[in-house]
Parts: structure tokens; C-alpha cells; sequence
């Protein structure tokens, strides 16, 4: 409740403060300030002073043979549904100030298994300062939503993160920009009524996070950046205290940039590359801290007019759910392809491979853990169809697999049948390479 009071008492005085400025310098002379300016003026509606964006989503409505995906002795199918309106308002004061607020409440419905149905929502509130060379945002968000918590356990979780962040960005010539960035967040898990593992005692936590990007753009489509970032976590119960850690990454990488024109699916160059080295190094003894390899990285190269090839990979630890575990080491990677049957129409492929690594030697009170692997694919097809200037389907199937050391089921398999459907325009984001959530 602090940290939500904080959110929104900081927004209105900032609010109070604004009403002061004078003069006004347009969308400055960044290229942030110019990536709002296009999404602000590509919003679809109007109202007075105010402009905003919405969409009505029903998502992942269809049949899924196992919503616990092995997680339980036998399988546990189901029909499920979520709906719920993407709402996202602006309120720019003399293109200088820009209130922005987005919500998403969303109502997730099983027709058998009762207990898993549920109301979430996710809340995000920021107001961006265009100057002519500096661009400045503050804000927060608030999410309480029960969802699949990872890879390592998928069991619906309920999560309350209350977000503070802030940015600093200079344009300091045409082609070079400097952005210091601070995000602050609180995890707090409920207890599950499927199983014994007790998540608010193994993963509340708090989070800090620091980061300093340095931006090179030459070209219109691509951003070349190099990013040294900082975080600490700090686990809110006694008994977890084994598990604080400090982290600390150098990470470099290339940002392609859409056209203005668009093009779907199949055109250019979009998405980005970051790897880098990070160390995670955790407070407590007995536990090895991980150096190497980490990233995040997707991009998508149209080959043809009509056909374009995408991949993704995504490297680094995560904090495990287990009380006697610190870390796993998470490496997912994959290929896809989408093909434009025509003007309206989309297919899309896409197969991903992953694998959660446990390092042995733990020595967590008497015990002394062993190495452990855990892998998983999946296989996905969707068929998009825009029906109309407001509307868009699409059909989806995945199938799926899991190899676990740990569970009542060594090897699961898993399908899901369904289709989404979109009535309007959903909102979109800020692009900041370097953000990477805790």
C-alpha cells in the first residue's frame, strides 16, 4: 500500500507542477521525444484535450488439454477464456508534457476447474517531459493477476508488483545519446491451493535496478547501444534470505527500427539483438554465483515480399520457487516463419526449445543439492485474418512437451486448440533497449 500511495501522490504533484510551465519546444530534439510524438499522433480517437486508444481482446479461447502442463499426477483439461478491454489515454500539455495512462483489467475463466478462475488487472501510470535535448519519464504500475509463473512450475499464480521507475535521456548530438535508467519493484506471491510449495515464503522479494546506455543511431533503421546495468534483490522472508543477490551485466546489441510505413508481418527488418556477460552474484554461502552468457534477442527479416523468417533467444538466471534451490539458468531459443497468404491474411510457425539448469553443490542447511535439467519444446501455428479496419482473428494450435528430474511425471505432453479475437486498437509502448525486468 506505500509504494501505491507513492505512485499516485508523485504523478499529482508532478501533475500540480506542470500547470506552471511556460513555453513550450515542440517534441524536442531527441529520438525518444519523437517515438512518443508518433504514438501519441497515431492514436485513433479523440476527446477535448485527451486522445486515446482501445481495443476490446478475447485471448487463448479454446481447449486445453492440460492446464497444469505435468505438473500434477494426471492431466487436467479444461476450456478456458480471457476477456477484457486494452485502454491506453493521453493528455499532452503544449507537446511538452504528456500524461500517460494505460489499463488492462481482464477476466480469466475456466468452465470446470472453478478454482482457477479469476479477475486480473494491470495498471500503468507515466508522464513524459520533451525538452529539446533531454527527454525525462517518471511513473509506476501496479499488476495483480494470477498467471502461469514460469517455465520452472506452471501453476497459476496470483502476483501484486507495485513498479516504480524513472529515465533520464540526453541527445547529445545527432547521432549519439546517453539515457540513465532506475526501476524499483515489489513481488508479492499467494500461496497456491495446487500443491505444497509455499511461493510467498520462496519469492517475495524487492527489487533495485540501474542502468547506463550509450546510443549510436546513423541510420534511420538501426540503433546501436551499449548498456552497463546494476540490480539488487532482497527476499522479504527470514528464511529466504540466502537467496539476496547483486547482479551486474555489460550488454551490447543493435535495435532495427520500423518504417513509418508499416508493412506487417513479412516486411524489413524489425526486433533486436542484446547479448551480453552479466555476473549474479549471490549473498549467501554455499551457492555458486553464475558468470557468462546473457541476453534477450528477437528479430524477424522478411526474405521475400511475402514471406519473412524470425528467431529468438533468451539467456540468464532466475530465482527458483524451490526453498533449498537459489537459481536455475534459463536458455530458450527458437525459429519461426510467416507467410502472407494475402493482403488480410497471415501464417505463422514458429518451434522453441528450452532447458532449466541446476548447478549442483548447493549446501542449503544439511542438505547438498545435485545438478538437474529440465527441458521443454513446443510447436506453434496460427492462421491471422484481419477481418475489418477494427477487427482481427486468429486461429492457434501448439503442442507441447516437458522433460522434468523433478515432478510427478517425467515427460508431459500438451496441446492447446483456440483463437484470439481483437475489436480495435490495442496500445503500444515506448521502445527502450536496456529495460530488463528483474
Amino acid at each position: 500500500m506505500k509504494m501505491r500511495r507513492t505512485v499516485f501522490s508523485g504523478l499529482f504533484v508532478i501533475f500540480l507542477l506542470s500547470l506552471g510551465q511556460g513555453r513550450a519546444f515542440g517534441w524536442g530534439n531527441t529520438w525518444m521525444g519523437a517515438a512518443l510524438e508518433q504514438i501519441v499522433t497515431a492514436t485513433r480517437w479523440k476527446l477535448g484535450a485527451f486522445r486515446y486508444t482501445a481495443a476490446f481482446r478475447l485471448d487463448n479461447a479454446g481447449y486445453d488439454s492440460d492446464i497444469y502442463f505435468g505438473m500434477m499426477a494426471n492431466p487436467v483439461p479444461d476450456y478456458t477464456i480471457t476477456a477484457g478491454p486494452d485502454i491506453r489515454i493521453f493528455l499532452p500539455i503544449k507537446k511538452k508534457i504528456i500524461f500517460d495512462v494505460s489499463e488492462s483489467p481482464q477476466y480469466v475463466f475456466f468452465f470446470d476447474i472453478k478454482r482457477e478462475r479469476t479477475l486480473n488487472n494491470m495498471f500503468a501510470g507515466r508522464v513524459h517531459f520533451v525538452f529539446d535535448r533531454f527527454y525525462v519519464q517518471a511513473g509506476g504500475g501496479l499488476i495483480d493477476a494470477k498467471q502461469r509463473l514460469s517455465t520452472e512450475v506452471n501453476l497459476n499464480i496470483r502476483l501484486k508488483q507495485d513498479d516504480l521507475t524513472g529515465l533520464v535521456l540526453w541527445q547529445a548530438s545527432r547521432v549519439t545519446s546517453f539515457a540513465l535508467q532506475y526501476r524499483r519493484s515489489e513481488f508479492r506471491y499467494e500461496n497456491s491451493t495446487s500443491g505444497t510449495l509455499n511461493f510467498s515464503e520462496n519469492l517475495n522479494r524487492r527489487g533495485s535496478f540501474f542502468s547506463f546506455t550509450a546510443y549510436f543511431q546513423q541510420h534511420s533503421k538501426t540503433r546501436f547501444y551499449l548498456d552497463g546495468e546494476y540490480g539488487s534483490f532482497s527476499f522479504t522472508e527470514t528464511i529466504s534470505g540466502f537467496k539476496d543477490a547483486r547482479s551486474y551485466g555489460v550488454y551490447g546489441g543493435i535495435e532495427f527500427l520500423p518504417s513509418k510505413e508499416g508493412g506487417g508481418q513479412t516486411a524489413g527488418i524489425s526486433g533486436r539483438i542484446n547479448l551480453g556477460y552479466t555476473r549474479f552474484d549471490i549473498l549467501g554461502q554455499g551457492t555458486k554465483d553464475y558468470l557468462g552468457l546473457a541476453g534477450d534477442t528477437g528479430i524477424s527479416i522478411g526474405i521475400t515480399r511475402l514471406t519473412a523468417i524470425r528467431a529468438f533467444f533468451s539467456r540468464g538466471p532466475q530465482f527458483s520457487v524451490y526453498s533449498g534451490l537459489t537459481y536455475y539458468l534459463q536458455t530458450i531459443y527458437g525459429i519461426g516463419l510467416a507467410r502472407s497468404l494475402s493482403r488480410k491474411t497471415t501464417l505463422t510457425y514458429d518451434f522453441s526449445y528450452g532447458r532449466n539448469e541446476y548447478k549442483g553443490g548447493e549446501t542449503i542447511g544439511d542438505e547438498v543439492s545435485g545438478n538437474r535439467l529440465d527441458k521443454y519444446m513446443a510447436h506453434s501455428v496460427g492462421l491471422s485474418f484481419r477481418l475489418s479496419r477494427v477487427l482481427g482473428l486468429n486461429l492457434m494450435a501448439n503442442l507441447g512437451k516437458r522433460d522434468s528430474e523433478f515432478g510427478p511425471r517425467p515427460t508431459s505432453r500438451h496441446y492447446f486448440i483456440g483463437f484470439s479475437l481483437t475489436y480495435g486498437y490495442s496500445s503500444g509502448g515506448l521502445s527502450m533497449p536496456g529495460a530488463r525486468a528483474f
